[in-house]
């Protein structure tokens, strides 16, 4: 269950991060940019702590 949930978590990150990536690149906005890229970094990095834990 706990490395479903770590993929979920690193899913969510993926899908964050290209968002933030357009924001600055298309809209100009490099501070809700960097904001995105940091969540999406953050939820990608707590995913992949998660999914490798080992299995209780």
């Amino acid at each position: 269950m706990s490395a479903l949930l770590g993929r979920l978590f690193m899913l969510i990150g993926m899908i964050i991060l290209p968002i933030g990536l357009l924001t600055g690149l298309l809209k100009g906005n490099v501070s809700l940019e960097v904001r995105l890229l940091f969540i999406g970094g953050a939820f990608f990095l707590i995913g992949w702590l998660i999914a490798k834990r080992p299995a209780e």
